[in-house]
């Protein structure tokens, strides 16, 4: 097929599934999730994207760094200064409780010390942006609780990052050449992001207007090629596996932050609130396990399920949001 229509397709595509999930009020990762697992599909890869499969990867990789510059643009420490003491409290704990379950069951399970790792840090990052969206909807964003979340979550993935730059320089001699720049260029790119929005600022028309320009045009690529990549028979044949890393994903965030009681005010019912509010994994793991895969941290099978979790994780944390907000309106503080 013409590259031109190719490129029209996905474009078309990705358009399309982030356009249903506005209108199913979901976060628009969970359509740009969607739109990569279908177009990367087996059958659909064969009928519109060969013989220009390559290319498309490629295009994917440009859309990993950019994805990473647009994760770090939307980290604002105004939020994380708000509740700074409690949001660095609870996002320590709901840093490593993750990590240490995650890592602990699959490195006594016979993972390497690197992937059970690397597991642990996918589990460990929470989704700022989707965050924010929930919280603006329900009013909420500027409250007492929705301001930890944002600084919490702005922390975690901070961490995580951090984490992952020094699992990759370890690995950096055993790393082909082009996948070594991909992956330090995605690291550079989202600290680089950090630092746009703190000393730039994000609320410049022409960085908006960028922004939007690369998330129409460029993103949708890295997810195309994550669902390239994406084994659904992997999932299929190791279900243990996907529900494995989903419990613990789960468990894990809202543990952590429920462990951080004895070192605040807070009431248990708002720490449970605050430990759904960082369940959302969205593009920044989703980020880090693909890039992960790529430089052959984890396998298709590992790799598979936490594309899934990020999906389950982003697709949930919203219900039981609302549900808590609007069963208790005054639970926010």
């Amino acid at each position: 097929m013409n590259i031109i229509i190719t490129l029209m397709i996905c474009l078309l595509a990705s358009f399309f599934f982030t356009l249903l999930a506005r209108k199913l009020r979901v976060s628009v990762v969970v359509g740009l999730i969607a739109s990569g697992i279908v177009m990367g599909s087996p059958l659909l890869e064969e009928i519109f994207l060969e013989p220009n499969t390559e290319f498309i990867i490629m295009l994917g990789d440009v859309g990993l760094i950019i994805l990473m510059f647009l994760a770090g643009l939307e980290i604002s420490w105004r939020k994380f200064c708000r509740e700074e003491k409690k949001a660095a409290t609870i996002s320590v704990f709901a840093f490593i409780a993750p990590i240490v379950l995650g890592f602990a069951v699959f490195y006594f399970t016979g993972f390497s010390f690197e992937t059970a790792l690397t597991i642990g840090i996918c589990m460990s990052i929470t989704a700022e942006a989707t965050n924010a969206e929930v919280l603006m909807e329900l009013k909420k964003l500027k409250t007492k609780i929705g301001s930890l979340m944002m600084g919490a979550g702005i922390i975690d993935d901070v961490m995580g990052m951090s984490l992952f730059v020094l699992i990759s320089f370890s690995l950096a001699h055993t790393i082909a050449t082009r996948e070594l720049i991909i992956l330090f260029g995605a690291i550079l790119f989202f600290f680089i992001g950090i630092f746009v929005h703190k000393f730039v600022g994000r609320e410049m028309k022409k960085i908006r207007y960028l922004e939007k320009i690369l998330l129409v045009f460029v993103v949708p690529f890295f997810f195309i090629s994550m669902g390239i990549h994406f084994s659904l028979q992997s999932i299929t044949l190791n279900s243990w596996l996907l529900v494995t890393i989903i419990i613990i994903a789960i468990i894990g965030k809202i543990s952590g932050s429920l462990f951080t009681k004895p070192f605040t005010k807070l009431k248990l019912k708002q720490l449970y609130l605050v430990g759904w509010g960082m369940n959302s994994r969205g593009a920044v793991e989703l980020a880090i396990a693909f890039t992960a895969f790529k430089v052959g941290l984890l396998d298709v099978d590992v790799y598979s399920s936490l594309v899934v979790m990020a999906l389950v994780t982003t697709l949930i944390f919203p219900f039981f949001v609302r549900r808590m907000v609007r069963k208790e309106p005054r639970i926010m503080g």
